[in-house]
């Protein structure tokens, strides 16, 4: 081997898989998820410390049956030098064996993004000097791209080895969100963010920059982006929001309680939100607004019953098939659930309110009604969903009394 091929591969696994060889990106065929491929990406991964044949086989043939393991890890290895002829390169070993284990071959050395990311880390862990720190942090930071191998990020043993190089990211990533808010460049920490959420749109990472947000003052920004992530996660997911995005809503609104503002200012706040914000849409339809939203508003009718005397029943409405089954096209399910939402807001009076619970149902709080006015809602809005979604559409509902559920209060 000529000195032209010294640090002959610079591969890429973060984000996706590419070689680049001697300044030109290297193809090994069509299919990067042969098992030959596979052999050749773990034993990379592996670098110096090398991989023994029993582990390759237990990695590559996870999910099937192998009678003769020894002989199947062969033929790979084989099938890997043919493939690398087949692109161009010389013949060569490519992986080697020393000791037992399996190698790169030294022959052909390799940067791999991994091992820069991972020696990167390492270095900011073992230096005090904080400055040092942040330089390590950031360089690596800047070198992961995105999870492993994400073509084949169902395998084993990528999926146990994406999970570990996760968590190092998730550390790297507080460490350096903290040392910025130590230096007040708040600049630099939600560009962090934004960052972060461009290739993981993780809720946690978005709940972060929720918080942020709120730190400057930039309230509408943080509230806006608060009930997207919240419709996501009831359109992607079908779910209410987690645990997390509600103690996040909870700091949204301390804050806000706490905050001084002239009346006219808060006037006009409140007039744009209505105009703006919440599924507030027009004075002749029903009042839709976010789940927590929603929850507020229980939480003020529960606390007047009392003394109104007027009588509450929450209706929790569920998109179901012709026999009676949730719906399971997702495509129809999205669909039919919009158009619930406008039959809803259409056959309800002003004064109700409503939300979508998840993406197959919706949760009303009828105002002033009781169980026989409630079938009637039911028989009324059921009858106009088949009118706009086709006479096969069918929903359930479930009601009960508001007075029935002591919701607690909220402590100050």
């Amino acid at each position: 081997m000529t000195d032209a091929y010294r640090e002959f591969f610079t591969v890429r696994m973060l984000g996706e898989f590419s070689i680049v060889c001697e300044g030109k990106e290297l193809i090994l065929g069509r299919n990067s998820s042969l098992k030959c491929i596979q052999l050749l990406q773990l034993v990379w991964l592996r670098g110096k410390k090398g991989v023994g044949k029993e582990q390759l086989a237990k990695a590559l043939y996870d999910r099937s049956t192998v009678a003769d393991t020894n002989n199947s890890v062969n033929n790979l290895i084989y099938q890997l030098r043919r493939q690398m002829v087949k692109a161009g390169l010389p013949k060569g070993e490519y992986v080697t064996r020393v000791d037992g284990v399996y190698i790169p071959d030294p022959e052909y050395p390799l940067k791999l993004d991994v091992h820069e990311f991972e020696e990167l880390l390492d270095q900011a862990e073992q230096t005090t000097d904080q400055r040092e720190k942040h330089s390590f942090y950031q360089a690596a930071f800047e070198v992961y791209r995105g999870e492993l191998l994400p073509s084949i990020s169902t395998e084993i043993w990528v999926m146990s080895e994406n999970l570990r190089l996760k968590k190092r990211y998730e550390r790297c990533v507080q460490w350096l969100a903290e040392y910025y808010r130590s230096q007040k460049d708040y600049a630099a920490m939600e560009a962090l963010y934004e960052h972060v959420i461009q290739m993981d749109p993780a809720d946690n990472w978005k709940i972060c920059q929720i918080d942020l947000l709120m730190d400057k003052g930039e309230y509408k920004r943080a509230y806006a982006m608060y009930n997207d992530m919240v419709q996501r996660y009831a359109d992607e997911m079908g779910l209410p929001a987690s645990p997390e995005m509600m103690a996040c809503y909870e700091r949204m609104n301390s804050k806000i309680r706490h905050m001084p503002g002239e009346m006219d200012e808060i006037m006009k706040d409140i007039r744009n939100r209505f105009q703006s914000g919440g599924g507030y849409e027009s004075d002749d339809k029903a009042y839709y607004c976010s789940y927590w939203g929603f929850v507020d508003i229980c939480h003020m009718v529960n606390r007047n019953i009392d003394r109104s005397g007027r009588s509450y029943y929450l209706m929790l409405c569920t998109l179901v098939d012709y026999e009676g089954k949730r719906l399971q096209n997702e495509k129809k399910r999205k669909e039919r659930a919009q158009i619930l939402k406008d039959v809803i807001g259409n056959s309800l009076r002003k004064g109700d309110v409503y939300t979508q619970y998840n993406n197959s149902q919706y949760l009303i709080l009828l105002i002033a009604a009781d169980e026989s006015s409630c079938e009637i809602v039911y028989r009324r809005i059921n009858n106009n969903l088949k009118k706009v979604a086709g006479s096969r559409a069918e929903m359930e509902y479930v009601v009960c009394s508001l007075s029935e559920l002591p919701l607690p209060v909220r402590e100050e």
